[in-house]
């Protein structure tokens, strides 16, 4: 019994010196939360490195030092007055080694060209937020828009530890049903800056739960930084966003080509006198289409060829001269023979002059398109 008892007094004296030391321990990290800073998280961590405390007080300090106490509406409202009035950004506040800053990520501004994207950084000093830098970054190939606008939300997303910007806008040219969908992303910490961009018809109806619906490509072309992966991610993003439907790209090339024709062709149907032709790539599914084509109609200057691809009825005429393939004439398709408008032949007048026959009910009429100086004559 005696033994035990030296025993169990030995343990006590033993014990006592820890017990002190993390009751202090404890006592000065108490101290330290209730008036949290980097010299007093320094100071505990100096004092007791191997606390059981030391882990907490480390991700704290990482907190203090770069954890940004604005969220993403906040950063907005104190980027929106420090920008020129009516300007379209997205902001996203950042924090390093203390130092707090809000960056906005805009579509307009003096200067700025369709296919850059402006990043303004604003820095919080002694006499609040000022203008650090800007910088135009090069984006998505504007092609023929004349504008563009944030669609969809925006967000924050973290990869391997990097915080990004995620955002998304349409380049939009207003005359046509060709649109440019980018998906991009920005990280504040490293200064990268990345985008996918898919482009193609618009398809829209209002049935659809984004304002836009396109159906066509993304740009390949352009893709770069495909090692990194939050470009692969903003890619599987792209693909697996239902409103943009990727076809083939011999279909997108020959839809590409009718929307043009239609879209500088407005009145062809009706009182038109003068059409604008487009060169077709020879892997667009027209060209395709045209060589499989039967009864073909010849000239000593052209060959033409009528069918029916993509839900249109056209004419695609081969130009001897230079080689090239042309989409001379485009329109719906008829459904209803009984009721609509039905080109039924086509055939060569002369050298340079393709006649065009209808049929609508009961009615005939024709056409008279010259492919040399590309005007149409009604009879």
């Amino acid at each position: 019994m005696k033994r035990i008892l030296t025993a169990a007094l030995a343990l006590l004296l033993a014990a006592a010196p820890l017990s002190a030391q993390k009751k202090a321990e404890t006592k000065l990290y108490n101290k330290t939360l209730s008036k949290p800073s980097v010299a007093a998280f320094d100071k505990f961590l100096k004092k007791y490195p191997s606390s059981v405390y030391a882990e907490d007080i480390l991700a704290r300090k990482d907190t203090l030092l770069n954890i940004s106490p604005y969220d993403m509406e906040q950063a907005t409202a104190i980027a929106a007055p420090l920008l020129p009035e009516d300007t379209e950004f997205r902001a996203i506040a950042d924090r390093r080694e203390a130092v707090d800053r809000i960056y906005a990520v805009c579509l307009d501004g003096e200067g700025l060209w369709l296919d850059q994207v402006r990043i303004v950084s604003f820095v919080l000093g002694r006499d609040g937020w000022s203008e650090e830098s800007v910088y135009d970054a090069p984006a998505a190939p504007e092609g023929e828009a004349v504008c563009r606008y944030f669609v969809d939300s925006t967000s924050v997303i973290t990869v391997r530890g990097t915080r990004f910007l995620r955002f998304n806008y349409l380049l939009d040219d207003q005359q046509s049903t060709e649109q440019t969908y980018v998906a991009a992303a920005y990280a504040p910490q490293t200064d990268e800056f990345g985008c996918v961009s898919f482009y193609g018809i618009n398809q829209h109806t209002s049935d659809d739960p984004a304002p836009y619906h396109l159906s066509g490509r993304i740009n390949e072309t352009v893709l770069s930084g495909m090692e990194r992966p939050w470009m692969r991610l903003l890619l599987q993003e792209v693909r697996s966003n239902p409103m943009l439907e990727e076809i083939p790209e011999n279909f997108y090339l020959t839809d590409a080509a009718i929307h043009w024709w239609l879209d500088v062709n407005p009145e062809a149907l009706t009182n038109a006198t003068h059409l604008k032709f487009n060169i077709l790539p020879e892997n667009c599914s027209l060209v395709e289409e045209y060589t499989k084509a039967k009864g073909k109609k010849n000239s000593s200057k052209y060959t033409a060829a009528m069918f029916d691809h993509r839900d249109y009825t056209v004419i695609v005429v081969y130009q001897k001269a230079d080689k090239n393939y042309v989409l001379a004439w485009a329109e719906p398709e008829c459904l209803d023979h009984y009721r609509d408008r039905l080109l039924n032949s086509i055939a060569f007048d002369d050298a340079n002059t393709v006649e065009m026959s209808y049929y609508h009910g009961r009615r005939t009429f024709k056409y008279h398109l010259n492919l040399t100086s590309k005007t149409l004559r009604r009879q």
